[in-house]
């Protein structure tokens, strides 16, 4: 994590990720990757401490010295176990989250990429964040699998995005 905030576009973060929104175009159709991961300790309604299950797409911290672009093939690769290209940007999203280590708010962006598969990739990377499925879905399978609203509406611009190249490549 950065010690010092980037200024960007006149805002301060604390944190900058990257990710990517992953295509593969089988026979005609279009599939989408995401990963399925388990959240954090969480109380059921029993008292018991329980971990979720999310559908979402694979992102995370920049390195030292590492660019948005770079992050984002390599956060794929990791936690996706996919080689990628990237297309285009799709967007990016700012919030604020608690860092219980630092007792203290951080202000993150993170900028996702369109992306092309390219192959499977071999790489062993283990992370704190607990990566239990690779998947391909459909457009509206990944719609509904999705567990956040603006990785939903991302990827509703991201299909929007790769419509338009694919009909201008025809």
């Amino acid at each position: 994590m950065n010690k010092m905030p980037v200024k960007q576009e006149n805002l301060y973060y604390d944190e900058r990720s990257a990710g990517g929104i992953v295509f593969k175009v089988v026979e005609s159709r279009v599939f989408w990757f995401v990963i399925k991961t388990l959240s954090k300790n969480k109380l059921g309604r029993n008292g018991k401490k329980i971990r979720l299950s999310v559908y979402k797409f694979p992102k995370g911290h920049l390195n030292a010295g590492e660019v948005l672009k770079q992050a984002a093939i390599r956060e794929v690769e990791e936690e996706g176990r996919i080689k990628a290209n990237i297309v285009d940007k799709v967007g990016s999203r700012d919030y604020i989250i608690w860092d219980e280590a630092s007792n203290r708010k951080i202000i993150k962006k993170v900028t996702f990429f369109l992306m092309e598969y390219q192959a499977e990739s071999n790489l062993k990377y283990y992370d704190m964040e607990t990566v239990v499925a690779r998947e391909w879905f459909t457009y509206e399978e990944t719609l509904k699998k999705l567990a956040y609203d603006f990785e939903r509406n991302l990827l509703k611009k991201a299909n929007s995005k790769l419509t338009a190249l694919l009909k201008a490549k025809k």
